[in-house]
């Protein structure tokens, strides 16, 4: 249990490393943007960012035997799981892909007659 709470703790460290980062990052582009150079927000979330990389980097090295028995036990868990076979997984790949394009398309059909729709009604209502 206490390899689950290691390696879980793990991941939202990573998690949160990963979202400051970009929120930084995107931060930073908008006050390049600006010409104003780096903002704030984008400094604080770079430092924090980093503070997070630093924490996890030492849980890491100091709960390294129970990050790998953790690591160890799911790659045992893994190897239990029953996988489908090639033919199972690329018709479902198919037909995913299938049902995304038909559901963009009648979103777009949609969309497409709502905005001509909308031009009727303005134009029977004497707009612009």
């Amino acid at each position: 249990m206490k390899a689950k709470k290691s390696l879980a703790l793990f991941l939202v460290s990573c998690l949160v490393l990963c979202a400051f980062f970009c929120l930084g990052v995107a931060a930073a582009d908008a006050a390049e943007t600006a010409n104003e150079g780096i903002s704030t927000f984008a400094l604080v979330s770079i430092i924090i960012g980093g503070v997070v990389l630093v924490l996890v980097t030492v849980l890491c090295i100091v709960k390294r035997q129970k990050l790998a028995e953790s690591l160890r036990a799911y790659k045992r868990e893994l190897k239990n799981v029953t996988w489908f076979s090639w033919k199972n997984v690329w018709r479902s790949t198919v037909f995913v892909i299938v049902a995304i394009v038909v559901v963009a398309a009648v979103i777009g059909l949609l969309d497409y007659a709502f905005f001509q729709g909308q031009y009727l009604l303005v134009d029977l209502l004497g707009g612009k």
